[in-house]
């Protein structure tokens, strides 16, 4: 009888044990959201009547900043402590997503005889193209406390032809952004791509023949410097 009562009690625990273990290791809901920039689409462009060549820049976004190089939407509090969100996700890595809206931006606000190309389209092959724009992003973060998204890059422009470079500037800018959730702060980046971009085709805009600067896209300048 005692032998009977052990052996009630060892298949008991073992009943609760392995309860316990299923509803552990039972698949958990994921409750992540996964966030990217839009993909614009660049306005269509009308063919050149002369049949003139257009002039080709290939885009890379060489470096983004360490901290931003993860799945996790990285945002800044108070004393500059970084919080890795639990929830937020990038789809894609963040340096493929600023090259894409870059170069969708660039296409809205260049003229018609200009085509941007990413350089993972290229593949390090550029002997067809006229200029290499290079952009170096060092810090890209949204600070909480003060409703600002940080964008501080620099960006160069290499003429390809000449093997010289023509352009190189710094480009500063806090993008200041109203509500409290991950939407908010994801649309406050991407506009703060937006005015890198409105900066970066009107200063190729000035110096390259047939790279026309057009205001176009549906924003006025003040919606790209974030104001």
């Amino acid at each position: 009888m005692k032998y009977t009562r052990v052996l009630l009690f060892f298949f008991f625990c073992c009943y609760v044990f392995l309860g316990a273990g299923c509803s552990v290791l039972a698949p958990q809901k994921d409750f992540s959201k996964f966030y990217t920039f839009c993909a614009y689409d660049s306005s269509e462009k009308i063919p050149d009547p002369s049949g003139a060549r257009p002039v080709i820049i290939n885009l890379t976004v060489g470096e983004i900043p360490s901290y931003a190089d993860c799945p996790y939407v990285v945002t800044m509090s108070n004393h500059g402590q970084l919080i890795l969100s639990g929830i937020a996700r990038w789809a894609e890595p963040l340096q493929d997503a600023c090259t894409r809206a870059l170069t969708h931006k660039l296409s809205e606000f260049m003229g018609d005889h200009v085509t941007v190309i990413p350089s993972t389209y290229t593949r390090g092959n550029t002997f067809f193209c006229d200029f290499l724009l290079s952009i170096g992003i060092s810090d890209f973060i949204c600070n909480e406390p003060e409703k600002k998204v940080v964008l501080d890059c620099t960006w160069s422009l290499f003429n390809l032809a000449s093997r010289r470079q023509v352009l190189i500037r710094r480009h500063i800018k806090l993008t200041p952004y109203d509500g409290s959730n991950y939407e908010d702060i994801i649309a406050a980046m991407e506009l703060a791509l937006c005015g890198l971009a409105w900066d970066i085709a009107e200063k190729i805009g000035q110096i390259c023949p047939g790279a026309a600067f057009v205001e176009q896209g549906g924003i006025g300048k003040s919606q790209a410097d974030g104001s």
